[in-house]
């Protein structure tokens, strides 16, 4: 504990200097300090599993932070923010009735219950996807440090496996109209998935980021697309430019300075990220 009362995690990598600084309850979780530095391979960063609000609540920059950034660069209004609490989306919906199907509630407003079992049978029928699921760790969270611009990360990944006979392998599920696997190719840099892709692999080191359209409409099909190096490198270039923009000393255009706040905030503890 420090002198101001913060509480200090230390990195597993220099365990006598304090790295991430996180109020209680989050003081003893463990990230790592480099994620991505070729002269040091670090350790995967700890996978938690915690609820989604108190994952929202810790203070580091997620994929949806990021996201507003963007928003805010191309003039588009900001995005509301959601709790589970909240009304659910059918993105939502359809995420926990394939991955956490014992928190599913049935008869929400506005969700059609045997819309959202179709497309999680769809899902199921297929046959690697039915393995990775049978395998794999759905929802982990994690805290990591990006280490080119120092900042403080975390994300909540929709399924990773990490099985022996199986690649390191992260894989996120998007509802999709689509109409076949070449349509959701390319939706998929159009939707930045190519940054959410290299954010995630690059923390997780991981050998494969798979993107799963899941057809919203009959016949309910099932896109699996296996992020390349190349669009995994495109999609890194974009995140690390959103980062730069989190400097203390980086220039700030007037358009995004609101935006870059609210997301310095929540580096601080002083706000909330998505």
């Amino acid at each position: 504990m420090g002198a101001d009362g913060r509480i200090f995690a230390l990195s597993p990598h220099c365990p006598n200097q304090p790295s991430c600084v996180f109020p209680e309850p989050f003081a003893r979780l463990r990230c790592s300090i480099s994620v991505t530095d070729p002269t040091t391979p670090p350790a995967r960063p700890d996978l938690l599993r915690i609820p989604y609000d108190d994952y929202r609540a810790l203070p580091a920059i997620a994929n949806s932070d990021l996201s507003r950034l963007r928003d805010a660069l191309n003039g588009r209004p900001p995005r509301p923010h959601t709790s589970v609490g909240g009304a659910l989306g059918l993105g939502t919906a359809f995420h926990t009735a394939l991955l956490e199907p014992d928190l599913y509630e049935p008869g929400q407003p506005g969700i059609n219950d045997t819309l959202i079992w179709w497309m999680v049978e769809g899902v199921q029928l297929d046959p690697e996807m039915k393995v990775l699921l049978e395998v794999g760790t759905p929802e982990p969270s994690c805290i990591f440090t990006e280490p080119t611009t120092g900042t403080l990360c975390k994300l909540r990944a929709d399924l990773v496996v990490d099985h022996p006979g199986h690649p390191y392998t992260v894989v996120d599920f998007k509802t999709t109209m689509a109409r076949d696997h070449n349509h959701f190719v390319e939706q998929c840099s159009n939707y930045d998935y190519d940054r959410q892709a290299a954010f995630y692999a690059d923390a997780l080191q991981a050998e494969r980021f798979l993107l799963v359209g899941v057809q919203k409409v009959e016949p309910f099909k099932v896109f699996v697309y296996a992020v390349p190096p190349l669009m995994r490198s495109e999609g890194r270039a974009k995140y690390l430019r959103l980062l730069h923009l989190l400097q203390p000393e980086a220039p700030v255009p007037l358009s995004v300075l609101p935006a870059v706040r609210e997301v310095r905030a929540a580096l601080s503890g002083d706000g909330d990220a998505g």
